[in-house]
């Protein structure tokens, strides 16, 4: 499964499953045993990149009494401004996280892209 397509499973997951933690194994390229990502506070943290840390982890409501899901937003300390998105929402903490920092992975593997094969929406023209 590619990242883009990952990313839209784990928005959209309720919970989080061992489908969904092999799948992300596979975008990291981790060892073995896969770790409970998407059902695990502390393993969803293993996959924050180095420099990056946790700014908001929190429950989003209606409005009307009722829990929605989380949001979680992370940030790097040495940058002033992101240049993409590193936030995300998620049924639970663990998947919110996940899908937090594979939205950092995205974007760092997409800069190392030669830009002829970058998506036309992320090319920078000069």
């Amino acid at each position: 499964m590619d990242i883009t397509k990952l990313l839209s499973t784990l928005q959209a997951a309720g919970e989080g499953s061992e489908y969904l933690d092999y799948a992300i194994q596979r975008q990291f390229t981790l060892m073995k045993p896969v770790p409970a990502y998407t059902r695990s506070v502390d393993a969803a943290m293993t996959l924050i990149p180095e420099g990056w840390s946790i700014h908001r982890l929190g429950r989003r409501h209606d409005c009307r009494g009722h829990f929605t899901g989380w949001c979680a937003e992370l940030y790097q300390a040495s940058a002033a401004v992101i240049e993409f998105p590193a936030n995300s929402l998620g049924a639970t903490a663990p998947l919110a996280l996940c899908v937090a920092a594979l939205r950092i992975l995205e974007s760092q593997q997409q800069r190392e892209l030669p830009a002829e094969l970058q998506p036309a929406e992320t090319r920078h023209t000069a």
